[in-house]
């Protein structure tokens, strides 16, 4: 992602150039940053993520969930958020990252760090929400918080981890 810096403007995500038929930038919105502060701090929410995974996916696996969930960003953005019309910032899909990370540990058991993740993840979601995107982060990413973003991820997670937590409902 700090490479992909030097590219920008070429893989915002920006309404009007989507629709002009640039469509990768429904992707690649997410893997691009307002500032290095944006950069600095999304990168750190992920290596918190690795750290906290007792099993992370395979390589191909994680792959896979970002890609899912950097659709369900972009799409949500597209097709719900029309008022949006650009966006930068891996935080949508780190939020669903997060979700998946919590749904696995529930699946596992793990109770107590279930519900921190879990909690924490919404409970910043919720924040953000009750004050319209306007925060410390805000601040720092020199930009208003898309807090629909995590939304978007956070639900897009949740249809990844559904099986999960059924399989998990369903053991005694």
């Amino acid at each position: 992602m700090p490479l992909l810096q030097f590219f920008h403007n070429a893989l915002l995500y920006q309404r009007y150039l989507i629709e002009a038929g640039e469509v990768w930038r429904i992707w690649t919105g997410s893997l691009v940053h307002t500032n290095y502060w944006h950069l600095t701090m999304n990168l750190t929410g992920f290596w918190i993520l690795a750290l906290i995974q007792q099993q992370p996916p395979s390589k191909w696996a994680f792959l896979g969930q970002i890609v899912f969930i950097a659709t369900g960003v972009g799409a949500g953005l597209w097709f719900m958020s029309t008022e949006v019309i650009w966006y930068a910032g891996f935080s949508g899909v780190l939020y669903g990252l997060f979700l998946l990370a919590g749904i696995h540990l529930l699946a596992l058991r793990e109770w107590v760090m279930a519900a921190i993740i879990l909690a924490g993840i919404c409970g910043k979601t919720l924040w953000d929400w009750l004050l319209g995107g306007e925060t410390l982060s805000a601040d720092l990413i020199e930009a208003p918080v898309i807090y629909a973003a995590h939304v978007y991820g956070m639900a897009s997670a949740l249809l990844l981890g559904i099986s999960t937590l059924l399989r998990t409902c369903r053991k005694p």
